[in-house]
């Protein structure tokens, strides 16, 4: 089913306003310089701008203030921003203090100047959120018999926000249903306060406005953001940002994937053809098999029963900018902190450090999405766990601490991976070579970090809590689905994707389409509603042939089957394709059976309100697959 590739050049191509074959054969007017800057093509390693949150000069309201403007260039989109009195175009990274606040201004320059970073914070008028189009729903019949709405909503990157993922503090102060357009300076301001419960670790900052996120985000719009613990452990020196984006412009990571073949359109017609039929009875938490959306053989290409030859190419990654693999020169016998950001929209990353010789070498993690493993936000690097494989999903962070000796080079690494028989498939690429150098000048001091057992981290425990008590943890069936429906009168050929409560035994699926009361900036609607207080574990059931990302907003969790083996407090999880079976009413769409992620949601220490949660795939998002929660 997966064509994210192809839809970001093709999007992004028709969107830059760039000729077609048709165009006049006179010379073109010469451009003029890129609006984003050069893309970067060196291969040493270049960190983003560093601003730290309290050196940033005081707005109107007396909040020190951060404007970015969201431009477009061609296939790119970037955040131009001033900071030390040079224009910037590289998202940079922000560092903020527990207990602080600041002020984020976006501005919408996407398709025409607006005057929003150009006027005093008061003039900028209260954002609303995005109007959703209206559109009937179209009814086909899907998982285990239920019915399915489908909306379909085109596709347009004129709009933007921000989403600070990972913020621990109230979702007001990062609204994601929120709208640049919807003011006249096409500018939206937050004013975050940075919780002092807020772990000290890397976070990602991207836009999340619906529709637009896969487009914005695959064509630059993302950064890290870093809470500080209280006290210093590590000199800045021994400190490296490193973040993963597609490359750009786009290039293909494996040109041999077959890309194509009429998969949609049979999959589309074969949804048309689907009639009505009572709902099959279910266990929410152990479901039947059910038959695959997809076929397996279309147009001379046919699909491994195995499930994972990927049907299409992913796309290459650049390190900050850098392609890959890009290179840095550490200071030998130096412990360094690598803060990895996966900013890819859809691309899962396993990670592995090898030395010259390719024997694979341990990593030191301290840090997931965030959360440091010991829990001590006092000394976030004093603990580790060693692994030697690291799965990064998409928008997934790693504190990771390395040491390279005199003379050695370490290589950082993403492993081939298959993300199912529906999607990509990718080939292994060194990402970043550090090669270990003599120290120039005064050593950094040093840092003692120690390994910890899993029993002692804050999620075994988590873990061993629930397990003890599972009168006190609710059930719940989180169900991800994914269709393609057939050209009809108002819509074309198209992908739809569904996460569902069917916890319900009346659910039907809908995608993610929110109503507002008059003057409300969250939905009246949530899909499910949750005791602030409560303690829930949910199975994440994955009914496709290709992988999903599960993320909540506003708390992290715990992922009880995480892909590595280890328990991980996290905010993004990897939900694994299912296992394929024989059909024998119809083999080319063989029955799934789904493959179950368990997750531990802790809701004791997470502030009332309405935010989202949905696939971390971006594509995915944007299509329908998210939906609305409300603590109360």
């Amino acid at each position: 089913m997966e064509k994210r590739l192809l839809a970001l050049l093709v999007l992004l191509f028709a969107f830059s306003g760039l000729a077609g074959p048709n165009a006049s054969a006179a010379s073109p007017p010469a451009r003029p310089a890129p609006v984003c800057g050069p893309p970067a093509q060196s291969q040493r390693l270049v960190e983003p701008p560093d601003i730290a949150a309290w050196t940033l000069p005081v707005d109107a309201a007396g909040d020190r203030e951060l404007i970015l403007a969201v431009h477009h260039d061609a296939a790119r989109f970037c955040y131009r921003y001033t900071w030390n009195g040079a224009v910037q175009t590289v998202p940079p990274v922000i560092r903020v203090r527990r207990g602080e606040r600041f002020a984020l201004r976006i501005v919408n320059d996407v398709t025409t100047a607006s005057k929003g970073e150009r006027v005093s914070s008061t003039a900028i008028t209260p954002c609303m959120p995005m109007a959703m189009p209206v559109v009937p729903a179209v009814r086909y019949t899907g998982y285990l018999n239920h019915t399915i709405d489908d909306r379909y909503m085109p596709m347009s990157p004129i709009d933007s926000n921000i989403h600070l993922h990972g913020f621990r503090g109230p979702a007001a102060q990062e609204d994601v249903f929120l709208s640049t357009l919807s003011t006249p300076m096409h500018a939206c301001e937050y004013r975050i306060t940075i919780p002092r419960a807020q772990p000290p670790g890397t976070y990602f900052y991207h836009p999340h406005v619906h529709g637009a996120s896969f487009l914005q985000v695959a064509g630059g719009l993302a950064g890290a953001w870093i809470v500080e613990p209280d006290t210093a452990e590590l000199a800045r020196s021994a400190e490296h940002v490193i973040v993963l984006r597609y490359r750009q412009p786009v290039v293909r990571d494996n040109p041999f994937a077959p890309q194509g073949g009429g998969f949609d359109a049979a999959a589309g017609q074969h949804a048309a053809a689907i009639r009505p039929a009572a709902p099959v009875p279910y266990d929410a938490f152990d479901p039947p098999p059910w038959p695959l959306s997809y076929p397996m053989k279309s147009g001379g290409v046919t699909l491994s029963a195995n499930g994972c030859d990927g049907l299409a190419s992913e796309a290459l990654v650049s390190v900050n900018g850098s392609n890959a693999p890009a290179t840095l020169d550490v200071p030998a016998g130096e412990t360094q902190l690598l803060r990895i950001v996966n900013a890819t929209t859809d691309s899962s990353k396993p990670l592995v450090l090898r030395d010259a010789l390719g024997h694979v070498r341990q990593m030191q993690i301290v840090g997931r999405d965030g959360v440091p493993v010991s829990g001590d936000a006092a000394h976030p690097l004093a603990r580790y766990i060693p692994m030697n494989r690291l799965l990064l999903e998409p928008s997934g962070r790693a504190d990771v601490l390395i040491t390279a000796t005199a003379g050695q080079t370490l290589t950082l690494g993403s492993d081939h991976y298959c993300e199912g028989a529906d999607a990509f498939y990718q080939l292994h690429h060194d990402l970043l070579r550090m090669a270990a150098v003599a120290s120039a000048g005064t050593s950094a001091p040093a840092i003692v970090s120690a390994p910890m057992a899993i029993a002692d981290t804050p999620a075994e425990k988590l873990v061993a809590f629930a397990r003890a008590h599972p009168t006190l943890v609710r059930r719940r069936a989180i169900t991800f689905t994914e269709y393609t429906f057939p050209k009809t009168s108002k819509s074309p050929l198209h992908a739809a994707y569904y996460i569902t409560d069917t916890t319900n035994p009346r659910f039907h699926e809908h995608p993610f389409w929110p109503t507002y009361a008059p003057g409300a900036t969250v939905p009246e609607n949530p899909d499910i509603v949750v005791k602030a207080g409560a303690v829930e574990e949910w199975y994440l059931i994955n009914t496709t042939m290709e992988v999903h990302a599960f993320h909540i907003h506003q708390m992290s969790f715990v992922n009880e089957t995480n892909q590595d083996g280890v328990p991980l407090t996290v905010d993004v999880a990897l939900v694994p394709v299912g296992k394929l079976l024989p059909n024998p009413r119809d083999p080319n769409y063989p029955l799934v059976r789904p493959s179950i992620t368990k997750v531990l949601l802790d809701f004791r220490h997470v502030p009332r309100g309405t935010f989202v949660f949905h696939c971390h795939m971006l594509y995915h998002e944007d299509h329908g697959m998210m939906a609305t929660i409300r603590v109360e």
